[in-house]
């Protein structure tokens, strides 16, 4: 029979840790890779899925369609929960490139070199948009900017594939350079989240470049997989 004083031990242990787990408050921003709208949501998003995984709490702001230029406002309608965020997570620019289109374009009209020149020109705006963030949360929060996951489709599929995954390489080249620039994290291993489960594959986790409402995104399958990538990879930090 326990004693009186291992029941009290036992408790605040257990007290402590779960307090230590329910004091990281993880908030997102972004684009449509991060509100996931088209699959369900914020309750699908990678932001909440990681967060649930860790036994975090969660706050997402990311909207559909949204480009570099929302992020001001994003950062607004959090700013009463911005002094208590430990963790900030975020994916931008995609439609300020337009990464369907460019998909499509590389695909239709094989001009690669085109799109990717726009990718390149587009560094400063990232730099800048992360810089915003970085100066609108605590110098203790961690900042993690997402590449966009490498979705394309493999074995030759469709016409101009290497060029597909060449623009998913640039872009995220250029999202890292970017982050390194101005010192915020960069979750890496999210662009080869779908590996095996590209668009076109037997269990694809995005759908394909010409869905009515959700092309070049990530299914609800693929947003799991994101968060989950997420969850393991700050658990590391």
């Amino acid at each position: 029979m326990l004693s009186i004083f291992s029941i009290i031990v036992c408790f605040n242990l257990i007290v402590s840790s779960y307090q230590q787990g329910s004091g990281n408050l993880i908030v997102g921003f972004g684009d449509s890779m991060s509100a996931s709208g088209a699959v369900g949501g914020y309750s699908k998003s990678y932001t909440m899925i990681a967060a649930n995984l860790l036994g975090w709490s969660s706050k997402n702001f990311a909207k559909d369609g949204v480009r570099t230029t929302a992020i001001s406002g994003q950062l607004s309608s959090a700013a009463s929960i911005l002094p208590g965020a430990t963790h900030v997570v975020f994916t931008i620019g995609g439609n300020d490139l337009g990464v369907a289109n460019s998909l499509v374009s590389i695909i239709l009209h094989n001009n690669y070199t085109a799109v990717a020149q726009k990718v390149t020109d587009m560094k400063p705006r990232l730099i800048s948009t992360y810089k915003l963030i970085q100066s609108s949360v605590p110098s203790s929060t961690r900042i993690y900017v997402l590449p966009y996951v490498d979705f394309i489709s493999v074995g030759n599929k469709i016409p101009n594939e290497h060029d597909c995954h060449r623009l998913i390489d640039h872009f995220t080249n250029i999202i890292k350079e970017a982050a390194d620039e101005v010192h915020i994290g960069f979750i890496a291993d999210v662009k080869t989240a779908f590996a095996g489960h590209e668009v076109l594959s037997t269990d694809p986790y995005a759908d394909d470049y010409f869905h009515p409402k959700n092309a070049a995104h990530p299914n609800a399958k693929g947003y799991a997989k994101i968060g989950e990538v997420v969850a393991n990879y700050l658990r590391s930090q």
